[in-house]
């Protein structure tokens, strides 16, 4: 199970400066950068502005304004800055994890129409088995709901996903839901020997079980959301 932000694509810049656009909009002080990696990385609009009506008392009246904005301005940096030919390499992976037998999914934190244009303009959506936004659960990251909610999909248990994270709110999801994790500090990091290395850690673990596919006992990889 993948995370998309930061782990197939390289989106935290993305949501972080259509955040502070939407902000800016609204008449409100933008995020500094410090304060995104240390408090925002991995939450959902609304899990940021909630910490921002706590700490800086941001007034709730300016919630879906403010939302609005983020996900047109999103949208809009998406579709000038995603290209297929920039994910050449994790495309490449993705495909020889379906080659070996194994499932594929992602399961991010953002809207379901920024996950599907992100998978869409990298190259990645004809590699993906299933993918997961925050529409699709009721409990968003740092909750593991999002993650077992794609075991369930794909009728697995957790001993038998492999989940990728980046962000720190994904690895606290990702260990919650029970599955093995292997975190990750950004997309050069998303490649085959990397995750092989981590299906095998993972396996000496755990008492084997009989496979549904070909490819050993990890049936299923996740990507973490940024």
């Amino acid at each position: 199970l993948f995370d998309l932000d930061g782990v197939l694509v390289e989106a935290k810049d993305f949501h972080y400066e259509a955040l502070n656009r939407a902000l800016s909009l609204a008449g409100e002080d933008v995020i500094t950068r410090e304060e995104h990696l240390a408090k925002f990385d991995g939450l959902n609009t609304y899990k940021k502005l909630a910490k921002l009506t706590e700490e800086r008392g941001l007034s709730e009246n300016k919630y879906d304004e403010i939302w609005q904005n983020k996900q047109t301005a999103t949208h809009r940096v998406i579709r000038d800055s995603v290209d297929a030919f920039d994910h050449v390499k994790i495309a490449t992976t993705l495909r020889r994890l379906k080659a070996d037998g194994y499932m594929v999914y992602c399961a991010s934190n953002s809207i379901r129409s920024s996950v599907k244009l992100m998978l869409c303009r990298a190259g990645y959506i004809e590699h993906i088995d299933e993918h997961f936004s925050n529409e699709d659960v009721k409990n968003p990251k740092p909750h593991s709901e999002i993650y077992l909610k794609c075991m369930v999909n794909a009728g697995v248990n957790p001993h038998e996903c492999l989940i990728i994270e980046d962000s720190h709110i994904g690895r606290e999801a990702a260990a919650k839901s029970g599955a093995n994790v292997l975190g990750v500090t950004g997309l050069k990091d998303v490649n085959i020997l990397n995750i092989r290395d981590a299906i095998e850690k993972a396996e000496k673990k755990h008492k084997p079980v009989k496979p549904k596919w070909q490819g050993g006992n990890m049936n299923v990889l996740v990507p973490m959301a940024g």
